[in-house]
């Protein structure tokens, strides 16, 4: 197998439509971008492995201590659970996890825009969507990202799976 075509130092793997080489996934991934890039199998690959949990939040003290923080998430689990509402046979911790992941995609990582291809998430996404757009436009694009980051990691904490953590934040949102 011959060498990478970009570094010269790793085997090439990769076929890359770009060079119409191969080249390794180290330089794959260093060297991605969308306008050489789409339509490449490893492209799309990029967003599957996104570290969710370390993107900024507010830690549970800093929510706890501030109304305004409270309120903002308040409307973020209300969206939650209205969606869940909406379907609750095909939407569970794991569907609204997802929702909040691609809000965070959109806000945090900038890459909002994709088609989704499930008709479940699209609805939810629409309807999260539609619910910060209208209210919460006032909010600072740092300050939501960082809420959005403490109700994600408030759903990994409280979910031991199926739909306990909707369950739990229901009872405070008043919505089901």
């Amino acid at each position: 197998m011959a060498k990478c075509t970009i570094c010269n130092s790793r085997k090439g793997k990769r076929k890359c439509p770009a060079t119409e080489t191969f080249i390794c996934s180290m330089c794959c991934g260093e060297s991605r971008e969308s306008e050489k890039c789409a339509g490449c199998t490893f492209f799309g690959a990029v967003s599957t492995c996104r570290n969710y949990r370390g993107a900024p939040y507010f830690s549970t003290e800093e929510m706890a201590a501030s109304p305004a923080l409270h309120a903002i998430a308040e409307v973020i689990e209300s969206a939650l659970c209205l969606v869940w509402e909406s379907d609750g046979r095909n939407v569970n911790d794991r569907t609204v996890a997802r929702l909040v992941e691609l809000m965070l995609d959109e806000y945090h990582f900038n890459d909002g825009g994709r088609t989704i291809a499930d008709p479940v998430l699209a609805a939810g996404h629409q309807m999260l969507s539609r619910t910060i757009r209208d209210d919460l436009s006032h909010v600072d694009a740092g300050k939501l990202v960082k809420v959005l980051g403490a109700v994600y990691r408030s759903i990994q904490r409280r979910t031991v799976g199926g739909s306990s953590y909707l369950e739990f934040v229901s009872r405070f949102t008043g919505i089901w």
